[in-house]
């Protein structure tokens, strides 16, 4: 099962809220690091919040339901259109 990056809170405190958040609506989520290095502790730097490939859906519109989506950097799939989801 491929985990996929679905949104990217701006420090790690806003990450774990988040996936708080998703937990008590049954949705899987897991954290990872923003950068390229892992963290130990707290963290200021960006991270992603990633689930199940085929829940990523679910979860991001989940996560704009419970917050307000001025605060989220929305990662969106790659398409032929858009690779690596840009543009």
């Amino acid at each position: 099962m491929d985990w996929v990056v679905f949104a990217t809170a701006p420090d790690q405190m806003t990450a774990e809220m988040w996936q708080d958040l998703l937990s008590q609506a049954h949705i899987r989520c897991q954290l990872r690091a923003g950068d390229t290095y892992g963290f130990l502790g707290i963290s200021a730097a960006p991270v992603r919040l990633v689930a199940p490939e085929d829940e990523a859906e679910i979860a991001r519109d989940a996560l704009e339901t419970l917050i307000n989506l001025s605060e989220i950097v929305v990662d969106l799939p790659d398409t032929p259109d858009r690779p690596c989801g840009f543009g």
